[in-house]
C-alpha cells in the first residue's frame, strides 16, 4: 500500500502533520498490523513475548516430562477426570492436588493435560519448575494461560488482543487485574455470560501444578486469593487444577472461609495404595532392563530377587521419587545394571555419579527453605537417634517451649509431619541422607557429635534435680549402659 492509500484509510483519517518512512501497512479483514521498520506492533505480539513456553506441558524444552506409568495411578486419575466432566450440581470450581515432596503430582497433572488434550477438552496449563527462570515465578504465568486460551477459543483472541492494546502495560499489573482482564473477562464474553451457554459446552480447566516453586511464599499465597476472588462468579466457565506440596501458607489460604464453598482437596496419600503402584512401576521396570539393556545378556532372568523389590517399595514409603531416582541410575545404558543396583543397597561404592543425584537436590532444596534450621536439626536427630518419642518429651528434653517442635518443622512438612503427638518421615529415606555426609553436606547429622551433646544434657537435667524424668533417665540407660 503506498503513502497516498494509506493517508485515506479511515484509520488514519484524524493522523495529521505526520510522515511515514519505511515500514508497510497491512490490513487482515478489520484487525489492521502497523509493521515499522521490520518491528510489529499489535496486543497478541506483546501477549506472546510474555509466554514462558517451557511451561506447556507439551512444550519442547520439557523433554520426557514425567507422567503416569501404564495402569499407574488409575483411581486418581479416574476422580480427577470425573471432577473437570462433571456438567451438573457441580460444588468445586477448583481441586487442590497435594501430597508429599516427590509424591507424582507433576505426573498426574501431567497425565491429566493429556488425558484432557485426547478427550478435546479445553485446557492450558502452566508448570512451575523453580530451577528454570523462564518458569519459576509468576511474571509469566496469565501470558502463557492466555495465549493457551487464545488458541483454544479463537474467539478469545480479539478480545485479549484488545485488552492489551488499550493498557499495553498490562503484564506489570497485579495478577487480580491480569488475571480478569485476560482470562476471566474473555471467557465472560465467548460465553455470554454464563456456562450455560451454547457457545462453551466445556468449562476450560486451567492446570497449575508446582505452585510452591513459583517464586515468594507471598506470591503463591497471592495467586491462590485472586484465583478464589475469579470464581466467586460460579457462572465463569473456568476450573482450576492446581498441585503443590502442602505447605503451611498454601494449606492456611486454601483453608480460608472463602475457599469453602468453592474448593475440593485431594491428598495424594495412602488411601490410593501408592505401594500398589510402585510395586508395578518397578516390575516393568526391571522387566524393561532385562529385555533391552545393552547388558542384558549379564542379567540373570531371575534378577532382582523379590525381597530387594519390596525394599525400594518400603524404602519410597509412597513416594514415586524415590523409586523413579532408582531406576533411573539401574537403566543407565552405560553402565551394569546389576552393579548398579548393589551401589544403592550400599553393597559396592559409587563412582562418579551418585545413585540418589536427583533426591538429594529435592531435600537440599527443602532444608534451604527451613527458617530455624538449628532447632529444626535438633529435633530430627534425637527423633532418628532415639527411635521417636512424644513431641511433649522432645521439647521438655531439649528445653524447648510448648509447640517448639511443630514450629521447628513447619517448613518441612513435604517430607515430616506430626501426627498422634510424634514426629514422623514421609520419606523413610530421609534419615539415610542425614546420616550420609557426602550426600546431605551442611546438613548432615554426625551420631557421635549428637549423641555427645544429648549425653550432656542429660547430665544438666541430672544435676537440676529432673533424676525422676524418665525421659533422661531411659537415654542415659540405653546409651550407656545397654
Amino acid at each position: 500500500m503506498n503513502a497516498t492509500a494509506l493517508t485515506q484509510n479511515p484509520m488514519f483519517s484524524s493522523i495529521s502533520n505526520t510522515v511515514f518512512t519505511g515500514g508497510t501497512y497491512t490490513q487482515h479483514n478489520d484487525h489492521p498490523t502497523v509493521h515499522v521498520n521490520g518491528a510489529t506492533a499489535g496486543g497478541f505480539e506483546l501477549l506472546r513475548k510474555e509466554v514462558a513456553t517451557a511451561a506447556f506441558h507439551n512444550s519442547a524444552q520439557r523433554l520426557d516430562p514425567p507422567k503416569c506409568h501404564p495402569n499407574t495411578r488409575l483411581a486418581v486419575l479416574k476422580k480427577i477426570m470425573a471432577w473437570i466432566q462433571n456438567s451438573e450440581d457441580r460444588d468445586a470450581w477448583i481441586m487442590w492436588l497435594h501430597g508429599a515432596a516427590g509424591a507424582g503430582k507433576s505426573a498426574i497433572a501431567q497425565s491429566i493435560a493429556e488425558l484432557c488434550v485426547k478427550s478435546k477438552l479445553p485446557v492450558a496449563s502452566f508448570f512451575f519448575f523453580r530451577t528454570d527462570p523462564t518458569r519459576n515465578s509468576r511474571q509469566p504465568l496469565i501470558a502463557t494461560l492466555a495465549y493457551q486460551l487464545a488458541l483454544t477459543f479463537p474467539d478469545s483472541r480479539d478480545i485479549i488482543t484488545k485488552a492489551i492494546d488499550r493498557d499495553p502495560l498490562v503484564f506489570g499489573r497485579s495478577f487480580g487485574s491480569q488475571l480478569e482482564s485476560l482470562i476471566v473477562d474473555p471467557l465472560r464474553q465467548i460465553g455470554h455470560l454464563s456456562y450455560r451457554s451454547t457457545k462453551l459446552k466445556s468449562r476450560f480447566l486451567i492446570i497449575i501444578d508446582g505452585l510452591d516453586e513459583c517464586d515468594g511464599r507471598d506470591v503463591q499465597a497471592n495467586i491462590v486469593c485472586a484465583i478464589s476472588d475469579a470464581l466467586r462468579d460460579k457462572d465463569l466457565p473456568l476450573l482450576f487444577l492446581i498441585a503443590s506440596r502442602p505447605e503451611q501458607h498454601l494449606t492456611m489460604e486454601f483453608s480460608s472461609r472463602k475457599m469453602s464453598s468453592l474448593l475440593i482437596r485431594l491428598a495424594l496419600d495412602d488411601k490410593y495404595l501408592p505401594d500398589k503402584d510402585i510395586r508395578l512401576f518397578l516390575i516393568d521396570k526391571f522387566a524393561e532392563i532385562k529385555d533391552s539393556h545393552p547388558f542384558k545378556h549379564l542379567i540373570d532372568p531371575s534378577w532382582p530377587p523379590q525381597n530387594i523389590i519390596e525394599n525400594i517399595v518400603e524404602k519410597s514409603s509412597g513416594q514415586f521419587i524415590y523409586a523413579s531416582t532408582v531406576m533411573n541410575f539401574i537403566s543407565s545404558s552405560r553402565h551394569h545394571p546389576t552393579q548398579r543396583l548393589e551401589i544403592v543397597q550400599g553393597i559396592r561404592p559409587p563412582r562418579l555419579d551418585t545413585p540418589f543425584a536427583q533426591l538429594d537436590a529435592l531435600y537440599m532444596h527443602i532444608f534451604s527453605c527451613v527458617e530455624d534450621i538449628h532447632t529444626a536439626l535438633l529435633v530430627l536427630s534425637y527423633t532418628i537417634l532415639n527411635n521417636g518419642y512424644h513431641i511433649t518429651t522432645i521439647e521438655n528434653f531439649l528445653c524447648l517451649a510448648p509447640g517448639d517442635v511443630e514450629l521447628a518443622l513447619a517448613d518441612l512438612t513435604s517430607v515430616v509431619f506430626t501426627n498422634d503427638g510424634r514426629v514422623k518421615f514421609l520419606h523413610a529415606s530421609l534419615p539415610d541422607f542425614l546420616h550420609d555426609p557426602a550426600r546431605s553436606q551442611k546438613y548432615y547429622i554426625d551420631p557421635p557429635n549428637r549423641h555427645a551433646d544429648f549425653a550432656r544434657r542429660c547430665f544438666q537435667h541430672l544435676n537440676a534435680g529432673l533424676s525422676n524424668d524418665c525421659t533422661t533417665q531411659g537415654y542415659v540407660f540405653f546409651h550407656f549402659f545397654y
